[in-house]
């Protein structure tokens, strides 16, 4: 049998450029422990954060200052009139004849804390450093599993791509051999427009792929920062230890969650904040004190007088009863929410743990025997349909399921590879290593 092979190759090029490239920009063949590398270094929430917990730490630098001293110039008369000299008293000059007849007085003045607010205060701001820091953790956590499953997700989309395009391919091959044998007579219209409808259909399929791997594209593209016109392709190993979850025991997951948890973490600490903010408003009922150092010049009997001074206020009706009571709540309102975050990070580890159970029993469940014969029973059954062996409905049947079965392969081993991702995400822990 002879091929038009300049169409074949025409129409592999079409195919292959529409799914890889389909544009100008570079292609990128990426593994996961690259995607992570340029992640970590790209990722511009990631770098946002980073400025966050700069910003934390300004917070404290500023909480350590003291207040600055105040200094006030007032009743300075700019000049004095005949009548206000009439009386024959006069003011002499500082300076010879600067400031002669001139009256004002000047304060310098200084606020200081009471009752620990400064050191209280430093004190919550540490806690809210450290609380950006574990958010850090935690936004790594979220994004990186976001990462790894885009990832399978686009080896799994690829490689059904893949599969698609091949049985395209070979559809291609099949049709031009069927139209110069219908050209000749030797072939019905209706078989052969059968074909041709299901070309049509494996094209919509392959547009459809096309589509997922656009999406994921513009996902990861994000995720790493890199040009939108950067092509990836996933390099993902398609094996798997199937002895991973023998060595793991539920007890012993939770148990890790409940100590690598940055959620769990920060549960902990908006705690300790909220003891923090109850110290600190129970401090500010205790009234601050303002030291001051006064002079007049010229407004008594002294020509030049200094005093000492003392101002605060007295807490007569606002003792700072509201904001206290309300920390005080804040205290117990933490505690309940950090043991609802235990019981969630429990039912998580449980549940995805589950997951990863089922997904490896389905995954157990694939003939490796089948799988790795399936492409020459494909072959065979093609052979057979062109020699008349089987007819068009056996031939097509066959067709659809193996493109069927194809995804349910790739299909299993992706959702093993997310049900493990899954685990990782609920303990914050590499399980799998």
């Amino acid at each position: 049998m002879k091929y038009n092979f300049a169409a074949v190759i025409m129409l592999v090029f079409a195919i292959g450029f529409s799914g890889s490239a389909a544009a100008s920009g570079d292609t990128l063949r990426i593994s996961k422990k690259e995607a992570e590398a340029l992640f970590l270094n790209n990722n511009l929430e990631l770098v946002a954060q980073k400025l966050n917990i700069q910003q934390a730490e300004a917070q404290i630098i500023q909480a350590k200052l003291w207040p600055n001293p105040e200094f006030s110039l007032d009743e300075l008369n700019l000049w004095a009139t005949k009548n206000q000299l009439s009386s024959g008293e006069s003011i002499p000059g500082l300076i010879g004849n600067f400031g002669k007849n001139r009256e004002f007085t000047a304060e310098l003045s200084q606020l200081i804390k009471t009752g620990g607010k400064r050191k209280k205060r430093i004190a919550l701001e540490s806690v809210s450093r450290d609380i950006t820091t574990v958010y850090f953790s935690e936004l790594i956590r979220e994004l990186k599993t976001q990462l790894r499953k885009n990832l399978y997700e686009l080896s799994f989309q690829q490689s059904y791509l893949s599969v698609l395009t091949t049985q395209h391919i070979e559809l291609t091959k099949l049709l031009l051999s069927f139209e110069k044998q219908y050209a000749q007579g030797n072939l019905n219209k209706p078989e052969l427009f059968r074909l041709k409808a299901l070309k049509l259909d494996l094209n919509q399929q392959i547009v459809e792929a096309q589509k997922e791997v656009h999406g994921i594209q513009k996902e990861l593209s994000v995720l790493l920062n890199l040009p939108s016109d950067t092509y990836l392709i996933a390099d993902v190993p398609d094996q798997f230890n199937t002895n991973l979850p023998g060595r793991l025991s539920l007890d012993n997951l939770i148990s890790i969650a409940a100590e690598n948890r940055p959620d769990g973490r920060i549960s902990i600490l908006q705690q300790n904040l909220a003891q923090k903010t109850f110290d600190y408003e129970y401090a500010r009922r205790k009234p601050d004190l303002t030291l001051g150092l006064n002079y007049d010049r010229g407004g008594n009997f002294l020509l030049n007088f200094f005093g000492f001074g003392l101002r605060f206020d007295v807490p007569v009706f606002n003792k700072n009863q509201g904001a206290i009571l309300e920390s005080k709540i804040g205290i117990e309102k933490s505690k309940v929410e950090t043991q609802q975050k235990n019981r969630v990070i429990e039912a998580e580890v449980t549940g995805t743990f589950r997951d990863l159970q089922k997904s490896l029993t389905a995954y157990q469940n694939l003939d490796t025997a089948y799988i790795t014969d399936l492409d020459h029973v494909f072959q065979s059954y093609t052979t057979y349909y062109v020699q008349r062996q089987i007819n068009m409905v056996e031939y097509l049947d066959f067709f659809d399921a193996y493109i069927s079965n194809k995804k349910t392969i790739l299909l299993t081993l992706k959702q093993l590879q997310d049900s493990l991702e899954e685990l990782n995400h609920a303990t914050a822990a590499e399980v799998n290593e």
